[in-house]
């Protein structure tokens, strides 16, 4: 992640006045994650440190407002696809080639940021078919 951004983020989160606040930002970070990695941006802490800002500037506000500013940002645009997707519908391109909307973010979205893969009951045991599946 480059040295910059380790030290930044740990000399806020030892140090900081708001605890709850940077511990909160470090629990959605965790669950909003991007991998630099994959990117291909390692050494490029500010976009990361933006990317986490999302975080730390809402971590009291609500899950959608959270994921709202997510979706938006150019990190997951970039991890998911959804930057610079070419098509928003089913159709025939300039070349005559079918193009299809870019699912990929939303299905990312609801199962690893929301509803995930399974049906659930409110004590959240999974729901089982008559197979047990």
């Amino acid at each position: 992640y480059g040295a910059q951004k380790k030290t930044v983020w740990t000399n806020l989160a030892l140090f900081a006045d708001d605890q709850l606040r940077q511990r909160v930002a470090f629990a959605l970070s965790q669950i909003f994650t991007v991998s630099p990695g994959f990117l291909a941006y390692s050494s490029l802490s500010e976009q990361h440190m933006y990317y986490y800002d999302i975080f730390v500037k809402n971590a009291f506000a609500t899950y959608r407002d959270v994921l709202k500013r997510v979706a938006f940002s150019s990190n997951m645009g970039r991890q998911l696809s959804h930057s610079g997707s070419t098509s928003v519908r089913t159709g025939m391109d300039a070349s005559g080639v079918m193009r299809f909307p870019d699912e990929n973010y939303a299905r990312e979205v609801m199962q690893l940021e929301t509803i995930g893969l399974e049906l659930m009951e409110m004590d959240g045991t999974v729901i089982l078919d008559r197979m047990g599946l």
